[in-house]
């Protein structure tokens, strides 16, 4: 009588799927399914812009990361997931069956629907658009003619940005930085000490600060905000926030097309019990800031307590974001001691 081991299929191979994979045991038949080959480590994308990292110093193959696991990786993309059924359906046509799931997808681009912003604007969001705002930096601070730069966004990613450029074209004299944001200060859900350091830092040098009001329209060399107020540019860069992927909803696991899916204490889907969330796509009560680290800790979580829905026993909750201690261990120099490679 042949044993058949209960099978866990994990959608999203990024910072809390991978996790996820990586402590699940091997008495587990466990496929990781991510459409790229590719797991990016997104805290340093920044630094492409720069020229400090290179793509390649920022990716790691998804495969050799969940073989080291001792599980299966499958590149595709999952178009529909049928808790009720138990299974995933693959863009076109395959499925994989599965007795628990982790959805562990991250978010995608928004631009807000702006006019003008999907065709005008540059995304910020991984190593490839990162990338490709790098080279165009390049091209453009190889001319003479004065350089003007459109961060839209003035959150991390935006600050982030700002940093790099700073870094690497701050000695051009002709040089003109503009941060646009609806909120009135940068970095808003941060202290507010550091939208002042940010801006001491900042005096002198090329940089200036349009907050207050929202971006109208994205044209394509210039911006204009529901203030009435224009702002060339020779580059936009749109680093704002994202929005949840469309699987959510198509699923059934978000509420609506904008909504994240919304999750139980213990990461459970509100919706289906044989589902488990974890990372950006988890909507927690309270919330949690979609971060990189509580995106492990999740995917860790996740984990154990799909092994204690497979073997019945009662699911752990997850905790707040107050109570999660930060790992003491140093910040590893290279994504491959992270991921033990």
């Amino acid at each position: 009588m042949l044993f058949m081991r209960p099978r866990i299929a994990i959608v999203g191979a990024n910072f809390a799927g991978l996790k996820a994979a990586q402590m699940l045991p091997r008495r587990y038949d466990v496929t990781v399914i991510d459409q790229s080959p590719w797991f990016e480590w997104l805290p340093n994308i920044h630094e492409i812009i720069s020229g400090v990292k290179r793509p390649s110093d920022l990716r790691l193959p998804r495969r050799r990361v969940v073989a080291a696991a001792g599980h299966r990786f499958l590149r595709a993309k999952v178009v529909a997931i049928d808790p009720s059924a138990g299974h995933l359906h693959l863009a076109g046509g395959g499925k994989i069956f599965f007795e628990a799931c982790i959805v562990a997808v991250g978010g995608v681009h928004d631009n807000s629907g702006v006019p003008g912003a999907e065709r005008f604007a540059l995304p910020f969001k991984g190593i490839e658009q990162c990338a490709v705002i790098g080279r165009k930096l390049r091209r453009l601070a190889r001319g003479r003619a004065p350089l003007s730069i459109v961060i839209i966004g003035g959150g991390l990613e935006g600050i982030e940005a700002l940093g790099e450029i700073v870094r690497r074209y701050r000695q051009r004299r002709d040089l003109s930085i503009v941060v646009v944001d609806k909120a009135k200060r940068l970095l808003p859900g941060a202290p507010a000490g550091l939208d002042r350091m940010i801006r001491r830092d900042c005096e002198g040098l090329p940089v200036r600060f349009a907050l207050g009001s929202p971006v109208a329209e994205v044209r394509e060399k210039s911006i204009r905000l529901n203030s009435g107020d224009t702002l060339p540019f020779d580059i936009c860069i749109w680093s704002g926030g994202a929005a949840p992927p469309p699987l959510l909803y198509q699923s059934g696991l978000a509420e609506a097309r904008k909504k994240w899916a919304k999750a139980q204490s213990t990461l459970q889907s509100a919706r289906f019990d044989n589902v488990l969330l974890a990372g950006d796509a988890a909507e927690l009560s309270p919330s949690l800031s979609k971060q990189a680290f509580y995106a492990l800790q999740m995917g860790d979580h996740a984990a154990d307590n799909v092994e204690r829905l497979l073997s019945g026993k009662q699911l752990r909750d997850f905790p707040s974001e107050t109570s999660i201690r930060f790992w003491s261990a140093p910040k590893p120099r290279s994504p491959a001691r992270r991921w033990r490679l």
